[in-house]
């Protein structure tokens, strides 16, 4: 352990940690990282086509570029996770090597996969098997695809895909999609099937996936026809905010003030697919972007204080 203190820690090396590494480096502030830019889901997300200004770039490309970019400005990237968090002036963070000492946190520990750990999935994942509706959709237009999910983020999933696709045959474990606030718009949608009570089996296919087996209501295994599934809802990965204290909303993500992306804690922000809203590249660049700020102007309010 070094006696330095760092004006801000940032917790995740994804699109969010990396864009508020890069406001930070650029406002002179001491800036470290905690994180692998290759465990990041975008550097597993193959070939991504809607971040804007770039036509079509592979996830692990795009990430290395924003790594690139960021060091030009002196931050310290340390290619490991951080294991536990301590709360105070300063906040004391433990990697897997070593303690460091910090004035400010961004948590951007980004969010997992929801997986169904079926047979085929593995097996067809980026073959058609896509964790993304919003990244993958316009890929199956005018298609007959399966969604699988439930609550909001699945619903608004199915209205997106049903907007492009033939068919969108939504399977849920719920009786139906466990969506009040949706529900009479799936019910009015034509090209939407929901299958309540349904367990999916497998996955199968060729070279790419060609359909889905499922049982509903514990009846016979049943097979639909599709070219694609959508696996929808990302868990946030929150073990370190639950030691920082923060809290969390329903779905487990951090709680957060918008636009300044600050939490309970003063001196915590957080930004990216830890926080609510939808899961994508720019959603978690605009975050990172707005949690750098308000660090910046939170780490020299505290020197400024300090000197006086």
């Amino acid at each position: 352990m070094s006696d330095t203190i760092y004006d801000v820690a940032i917790v995740g090396a994804g699109p969010a940690g990396l864009t508020s590494a890069l406001y930070c480096g650029r406002a002179n502030l001491s800036t470290i990282v905690f994180g692998n830019i290759y465990d990041s889901q975008i550097a597993k997300a193959g070939d991504i086509r809607n971040y804007p200004g770039i036509e079509s770039i592979q996830g692990v490309d795009l990430i290395e570029k924003f790594q690139n970019q960021a060091e030009h400005y002196n931050i310290i990237v340390v290619p490991s996770n951080v294991t536990r968090a301590i709360p105070g002036e300063p906040f004391t963070l433990y990697s897997d090597v070593d303690e460091y000492k910090c004035r400010s946190v961004i948590v951007a520990t980004g969010s997992k996969h929801r997986e169904l750990n079926i047979p085929g999935e593995k097996e067809y994942a980026y073959k058609g098997v896509s964790y993304c509706s919003i990244c993958d959709g316009n890929l199956y237009k005018g298609k007959i695809v399966a969604m699988v999910g439930s609550g909001d983020q699945a619903a608004k999933a199915a209205l997106y895909l049903a907007g492009m696709c033939k068919e969108v045959i939504t399977l849920t474990d719920k009786p139906d999609l466990d969506s009040p606030m949706y529900f009479e718009q799936i019910k009015s949608t034509g090209n939407v099937r929901v299958i309540g009570e349904a367990r999916v089996i497998g996955i199968e296919g060729d070279e790419y996936v060609k359909r889905i087996k499922f049982r509903a209501n514990e009846g016979p295994v049943e097979a639909a026809d599709v070219e694609a599934v959508f696996i929808e809802g990302g868990i946030p990965n929150t073990l370190l905010a639950r030691e920082l204290g923060l809290t969390l909303d329903e779905k487990g993500n951090i709680n957060v003030s918008r636009p300044d992306q600050s939490t309970n804690v003063e001196g915590v922000f957080a930004a990216g697919d830890v926080t609510s809203g939808i899961h994508q590249v720019s959603k978690a660049v605009g975050d990172g972007a707005s949690a750098a700020m308000s660090t910046i102007l939170y780490v020299k309010k505290m020197k400024k204080s300090s000197s006086t």
